[in-house]
């Protein structure tokens, strides 16, 4: 994650490198702004490592393969696949083997491939990969998926290669060629590699010809078995390992690049992410999704170099192989669960299934923002294969955890058993700056300064307490009022007051209201705060008191002339709208003040406050 977010994201955006929180956040209110790039990144769940620090809200799905149909518990989400899309609708379509990772695109030689789609066959071939996948993530992917796209130039000498197509791998790579030989770039193999040679053989009907060009483990062994069944094929001429065409660079770690080129009457070349496993070339009962690029090439074509004359030396010990093997943990929940949270609404929504009996255990999840942990329950009646959650939705009026805490906890037995990313919506939505103190606000509505543009308006609290490098930023925890006049709290907050009446839409007030610094929500929470910590001046309080009172009537008049035809006329019941509201008792006069019954009615009447 911190990889993609340092590194890749600002360049769909244009960006600098981002150093510090505001440099994430100025990207994040990109990612928010109408038209912006929608960024998604689909991962194997089981490796989305979630305690990793994750700096925007950027949407990453993670999937469970073994819950998807058609796959084996123990098969990996492992393509490497990259969509662009431009606003005309001109698709580019990348594949290869480099992970989304420092390694992958800056320290292995890796292999990738960008090909312009240029046919409905291509298009066609790419939608029955992402729409699986955004199923199972539980998003809705209609809005790029549901028509028939208007194809560009005439690249059509390829076609797009993946699990979810009815032919395999390797029947879409060998199909039409009369194919007798197979050449081979992988760094991972089967721990019994003549074996699946020989299954990959009896898929093509006929004998074929091997030639293996391995990454070796400290360019000495290669990550399988040394067997007799291997020495027979070398022997006999079926199969030979070979070095690669040109010295990789010194500055390599290893070759991770997966080729698979068949030589027959045609010549065809797979660029992608097949490594020559059984799962890995995802062509037999047990597969993992895996997908690529297949195109017509010369036939003169060669990857290979010289041929490398091993023997049982160089080969993988089982020590040696133990080390190298992928790791995957086992996923330790017997559910999925799809937690997002609506920053328009301010709402949690968590769907989820139950693919395993769970006997009596008493899973409770615990979210971002939300104080009290909740029972995860499931209903009696099965739907498919697996039962449904019960609903679960909660309300956070401000959820300013979320902004620096992306993961919700599932707990068991006082234990944390599993992290997840929430996906957060309507990001735009999100109050990451405001002001430090009230005099900040005051002094740039009383000098008539935009609050969406001012320059004293800064990152929230939390945000800078996240990032070390920010420690030495002052405190913003002050609402500091000294020395401000009442005329200037009176002409701040009539400003106010006028800001909200000049809304020109709903959305607009709903940013004035709750995500632009200086928002109603932002004054409330600090005009609570000034009057908590300070009671010195109770004439001052008082006055701020009833002046930030009067921002909710005037939301309502706002909300009410911006509602759509035939709405309610109030707004919607809930935490969000009741946050503008400051409620209870507030602060009271000195004695002598208060019982001035003339002094008290003229500043009523002048101020109209009770309105």
């Amino acid at each position: 994650i911190p990889f993609f977010e340092k590194h890749v994201l600002p360049v769909l955006l244009n960006a600098d490198p981002p150093q510090h929180s505001l440099d994430y956040e100025n990207m994040q209110l990109q990612l928010g702004e109408p038209g912006a790039v929608d960024v998604r990144v689909f991962c194997d769940m089981r490796k989305m490592e979630s305690d990793q620090v994750k700096r925007t809200a950027i949407a990453i799905h993670g999937l469970l393969p073994g819950w998807m149909g058609g796959f084996h518990e123990q098969s990996l989400f492992h393509p490497k696949v990259i969509f662009l899309q431009d606003t005309s609708g001109r698709i580019a379509l990348g594949v290869g083997s480099a992970n989304l990772s420092v390694s992958g695109w800056g320290r292995n030689q890796e292999v990738f491939l960008f090909r312009e789609v240029s046919s409905n066959d291509q298009y066609q071939q790419i939608s029955r990969f992402f729409t699986p996948l955004a199923t199972a993530a539980g998003v809705d992917m209609t809005g790029v998926f549901d028509t028939r796209r208007r194809s560009y130039g005439d690249d059509q000498d390829w076609r797009f290669v993946h699990s979810f197509e009815k032919k395999s791998f390797l029947q879409q790579l060998l199909q039409g060629t009369s194919a007798d030989r197979l050449t081979v770039w992988s760094p991972y193999f089967s721990p019994d590699l003549a074996l699946l040679l020989s299954m990959i053989s009896r898929l093509a009907g006929r004998d074929l010809k091997y030639s293996i060009v391995p990454d070796r483990v400290a360019q000495k062994h290669v990550r399988t078995e040394w067997t007799e069944r291997i020495a027979a094929l070398m022997e006999g001429g079926l199969l030979s390992f070979h070095d690669h065409p040109s010295k990789p660079s010194d500055n390599i770690a290893m070759t991770h690049a997966k080729l698979w080129l068949a030589h027959g009457t045609q010549a065809r070349l797979a660029v992608g992410s097949w490594n020559c496993t059984e799962p890995g070339c995802a062509s037999f009962q047990i597969r993992n999704i895996e997908a690529g690029i297949v195109l017509d090439v010369d036939r003169n074509t060669a990857i290979s170099g010289r041929q490398l004359m091993l023997g049982a030396a160089d080969f993988g010990l089982a020590q040696v192989l133990e080390e190298e093997e992928l790791e995957v943990a086992d996923y330790p929940l017997p559910f999925e669960l799809h937690v997002s949270f609506d920053w328009a609404s301010r709402v949690y929504v968590v769907q989820g299934r139950l693919h395993k009996d769970a006997g009596n255990a008493r899973y409770v999840l615990r979210l971002p923002g939300v104080e009290e942990e909740t029972q995860l329950c499931w209903k009696n009646r099965r739907s498919g294969d697996s039962w449904p959650l019960e609903a679960i939705e909660f309300e956070v009026a401000d959820n300013e955890a979320l902004l620096v805490d992306h993961c919700y906890q599932v707990w068991l037995g006082g234990q944390l058993v599993f992290k997840g990313l929430v996906q957060e919506l309507h990001v735009s939505y999100r109050r990451a700056l405001g002001y430090d103190t009230l005099t900040d606000w005051v002094n740039d509505m009383v000098s008539g300064v935009d609050p969406e543009t001012s320059s004293k308006s800064r990152l929230r609290p939390v945000l800078r307490n996240a990032d070390p490098v920010d420690e030495d930023s002052p405190s913003a925890s002050a609402v500091a009022v000294d020395g401000l006049s009442y005329f200037r709290l009176f002409s701040a907050f009539e400003q106010c007051r006028k800001r909200l009446a000049g809304a020109g839409s709903m959305d607009e007030l709903e940013r004035k209201l709750f995500v632009y610094p200086g928002s109603v929500q932002e004054i409330v929470e600090k005009v609570r705060a000034q009057i908590s910590d300070r009671s010195d001046n109770p004439v001052f309080n008082w006055f701020l008191w009833q002046e930030a009172s009067t921002l909710y009537p005037e939301a309502l008049k706002a909300y009410a002339k911006h509602r759509e035809k035939y709405a309610r006329i109030s707004p919607p019941d809930g935490q969000k709208w009741s946050s503008l509201k400051l409620t209870g008792r507030g602060p009271l006069l000195p004695a002598a003040v208060r019982g001035n019954a003339h002094y008290m009615r003229q500043v009523r009447e002048m101020c109209v406050y009770g309105r």
